[in-house]
C-alpha cells in the first residue's frame, strides 16, 4: 500500500514538472534578439531579399547586357550574404534570425534612408518600359539604403565577421551604384539620383 502511495506521489510530481516545462520550454517562441547587430541582421535580410526579387525580374525583362549581368551579380552576391547573415545571427545570439523590415529604426535610420520604401521594387518595375531605366532608378536608392545600414552597424559592432560583411556590402553596392548611374547617364538620358552623391557616386565625405 505504501508503495502504491509513493508511486502516486512521484507521478504527480513528474506531471507538475512537465507542466512547468511546457510553459517555459523550447516550444515557446523566443523573443527577438536585441541590439544594433541584431537589428542590422534582421532588417538587412529582407532588404537583400527585395533586391534579389528585383534582380529576378530583370533577368527576364532587361534589354541590355549590362542590366542582365548586374541582375545576376546581385542575385549571387546577396543570396550568399543572406545565408551568411543567418549564420552570424545564430552564432551571436543562439537563435534563428527572424527577418523584420522595421528594425532599421533601431539603427537610427528612417525608412527612406534605409531604402525600405523600395521594398516592393519587383512589383514596381515588372512590365515597366523602358525597363532598364526603371530598374536602375529603383535599385540605386535601394543600394544606397543598404550602405547606410552597413555604415550604421560598423559604428556599433566589434564582431570581426560582421565588420567584414558590412564593409563588403558598402564596397560592392557603392561600385554598383556608380555603374548604374553611369549606365543611366550614357544610355537613358540622365543621371541616376541618390543621396550618396551626384550621379549616384558617393561624395568625398561619404567615402571617408
Amino acid at each position: 500500500m505504501r508503495s502504491l502511495k509513493l508511486t502516486a506521489v512521484l507521478a504527480a510530481l513528474a506531471l507538475g514538472l512537465s507542466a512547468c516545462g511546457g510553459e517555459e520550454g523550447a516550444g515557446s517562441p523566443a523573443a527577438p534578439a536585441k541590439g544594433p547587430e541584431a537589428a542590422f541582421l534582421a532588417s538587412m535580410v529582407p532588404h537583400h531579399q527585395s533586391a534579389t526579387e528585383m534582380a529576378q525580374v530583370a533577368r527576364t525583362e532587361a534589354g541590355s547586357p549590362f542590366v542582365r549581368r548586374l541582375a545576376g551579380d546581385i542575385t549571387r552576391t546577396q543570396t550568399s550574404e543572406i545565408a551568411q547573415m543567418k549564420r552570424i545571427h545564430q552564432r551571436l545570439f543562439g537563435t534563428p534570425l527572424k527577418p523584420d523590415d522595421g528594425r532599421h529604426m533601431e539603427l537610427g535610420l528612417s525608412a527612406a534612408e534605409a531604402g525600405m520604401d523600395h521594398m516592393d521594387g519587383a512589383a514596381t518595375i515588372r512590365g515597366r518600359k523602358p525597363f532598364d531605366r526603371a530598374f536602375v532608378d529603383e535599385m540605386i536608392p535601394h543600394h544606397d539604403g543598404a550602405t547606410k545600414m552597413a555604415r550604421a552597424v560598423l559604428t556599433k559592432t566589434k564582431d570581426p565577421e560582421l565588420t567584414r560583411l558590412a564593409k563588403g556590402i558598402i564596397a560592392a553596392q557603392r561600385k554598383e551604384i556608380r555603374e548604374m548611374s553611369e549606365f543611366r547617364a550614357r544610355e537613358r538620358g540622365g543621371p541616376g539620383h541618390t543621396s550618396a552623391g551626384v550621379h549616384g557616386v558617393p561624395s568625398p565625405r561619404e567615402l571617408a
